[in-house]
């Protein structure tokens, strides 16, 4: 949260003050009602029964109309209690709950030194978690916060935050565009999804993956719990209209109500995540919508650590936290215009639970990338159970389940291990680069690594071939290969013939396009790689008996040879 100066004013109708035995800052002007569902009998309709609860409000107005979820927003006469105002709509018998709007802080400790390198994504073991995935667009990220750099005009201007990955939202604060003028949500989305590989600036968590901005906090770094619920239901909204899902970003939070709870309750009912920061109260409790991970499988509470893999000090403990990652001296992008943070512009380094959490954003969506059938409780359990442990056991309230492993999550449901596996498949392959490798029948590749010398050997014996995502080659015109073209191409290897990937896309056999979905759920796609799966962790993972899953492996290896031997 963003700490106010000794003797620094509250924003205007603002209050701190206790709700339901909980101290609490909420706005003095406005209460949330949540209306119960009429009876069919009924002889009053939703819009009689909301003039009649602005009726009973001292000033009572209707700020926002009732949605889907019977949620509504009301002003209030500046000489009322808000407390008792909503403790007495509480009891009505048409309202479900009323309470005051919760005012939520961003979870973030300024700090006002550059630190010149992003020491985080190491740690976190992201570059070879990119080579797994760098993002896809069947996952979108959420980020509600301050917004996001933007010019005057109203186009993003950050070279870092590449404009047409970006859906911008409602600006819940002044209306409009999403414009960031607090500069916490402009570095909270290049940790999770800064521009990679642009010779500039720095690298997010995410590369590939659409982000979507509301804002809810003001320059300040202040926010209503109305706007946050609001803003989820839209970007929840979105994806579901879109067929995608959706991991929503919160590095703010405060205290607890119902509007936080069930802002929390849509978005993992509907099968989504939000990640929520644990906050920064130096080892205080947990704050919300954050601890509410311990009620809702799509909530993930995230804490803070530094980069000798310890605790941060700010960081908030308790039995709601899901697990830790690098939050304190983080360097990400910055509004490209003088903003509410003080700071450098364009990039800049902070601290907080806030910058951890949009790190597990982004790798929550890499994971979803690559395992689009996994549910929320999965995702959150890979997530926990592939972290690093901080210390003895498998749990702690200071560091959850642990320090998040980008590249161990991204594996985590894989069917296959990192390293090919020989059979007795085995073959000597001929190519053009090499005259004799023991190689699987089964071997599929994106780009290969040739040394400098491979070329000219007559006999190359290799166990492993290394493959990278990333490996370009350039060949000088003048050798004997004559500057063949320099990107190696998939292809498929298989009892001595080349077959080209596309040709073994499973919707292209009959006998298995009423599994093809299923199996590309669980990261299979091509004939090839049924065919050298072990039926066992096939079935397993489809929920089939053994022999199914055997007899799917069987059809696939004898589709596989019936190709070779055509081609």
């Amino acid at each position: 949260m963003i700490p106010k100066e000794p003797g620094g004013d509250q924003p205007r109708n603002v209050t701190t003050g206790e709700w339901e035995g909980e101290q609490a800052t909420y706005r003095t002007d406005r209460i949330i009602v949540k209306l119960k569902t009429p009876p069919e009998d009924s002889a009053k309709g939703v819009a009689e029964i909301c003039a009649d609860i602005a009726e009973a409000i001292p000033g009572g107005e209707q700020w926002e109309a009732s949605g889907s979820t019977g949620r509504m927003l009301y002003s209030v006469a500046p000489d009322a209690d808000v407390t008792q105002v909503a403790q007495d709509i509480s009891a009505r018998d048409d309202v479900e709950w009323a309470e005051p709007d919760v005012i939520d802080s961003a979870a973030v400790v300024p700090t006002d030194t550059r630190y010149g390198e992003q020491w985080a994504l190491p740690k976190v073991n992201a570059p070879a978690a990119w080579d797994l995935s760098t993002g896809g667009t069947n996952v979108v990220i959420g980020i509600i916060d301050s917004g996001i750099s933007m010019s005057a005009t109203g186009g993003l201007n950050h070279p870092d935050l590449d404009a047409s990955r970006y859906i911008l939202g409602t600006d819940f604060v002044d209306g409009g565009t999403p414009r960031d003028l607090n500069g916490h949500g402009t570095h909270v989305a290049g940790i999770a999804a800064a521009e990679a590989n642009n010779a500039q600036g720095v690298c997010g968590m995410n590369w590939g993956s659409d982000v979507y901005i509301c804002r809810t906090l003001d320059a300040s770094g202040n926010g209503s719990s109305a706007s946050f619920a609001s803003a989820v239901e839209e970007i929840v909204d979105f994806a579901v209209a879109a067929g995608k899902k959706t991991v929503i970003n919160y590095s703010g939070g405060g205290a607890p109500n119902n509007t936080k709870r069930d802002a929390c309750r849509y978005a993992s009912d509907r099968g989504m995540i939000l990640c929520a920061a644990a906050g920064n109260d130096n080892g205080g409790p947990v704050i919300f919508p954050a601890a509410y991970s311990v009620d809702f499988p799509g909530v993930i509470c995230v804490g803070s650590t530094d980069a000798a893999d310890a605790v941060s000090g700010f960081s908030n403990h308790g039995p709601e936290l899901n697990v830790v990652a690098p939050g304190s001296d983080i360097l990400s992008t910055m509004p490209t215009y003088a903003v509410g943070i003080p700071g450098t512009l364009n990039y800049d380094e902070l601290s907080g639970t806030s910058m951890a959490t949009p790190l597990v954003s982004g790798l929550v969506a890499l994971m979803w990338t690559r395992h689009p059938g996994f549910t929320n409780q999965r995702i959150r359990d890979c997530l926990q159970n592939t972290a690093v442990k901080l210390g003895a056991g498998t749990f702690d309230n200071t560091w959850g389940h642990g320090r998040v492993d980008a590249e161990a999550a991204l594996r985590c449901g894989d069917l296959f291990p990192p390293f090919t596996r020989f059979t007795n498949f085995t073959l000597n392959t001929r190519t053009k680069f090499t005259l004799f490798t023991p190689i699987t029948f089964f071997t599929r590749t994106r780009f290969t690594f040739f040394t400098p010398f491979t070329p000219i050997t007559l006999f190359t014996r290799t166990r492993f071939t290394p493959f990278t995502p990333f490996t370009r080659f350039t060949f000088d015109p003048g050798d004997p290969f004559g500057g063949r073209d320099p990107i190696v191409r998939p292809f498929v290897r298989f009892a001595g013939a080349l077959l080209d990937p596309a040709e073994l896309t499973l919707d292209r056999f009959e006998v298995f396009a009423p599994v093809a979905a299923p199996l590309a759920a669980v990261g299979l796609e091509g004939l090839d790689q049924v065919a050298s799966t072990d039926p066992a962790a096939l079935g397993e993972a489809l929920g089939q008996a053994p022999e199914e899953a055997a007899a799917l492996v069987g059809a696939a290896q004898d589709h596989l040879r019936q190709l070779a031997s055509a081609a």
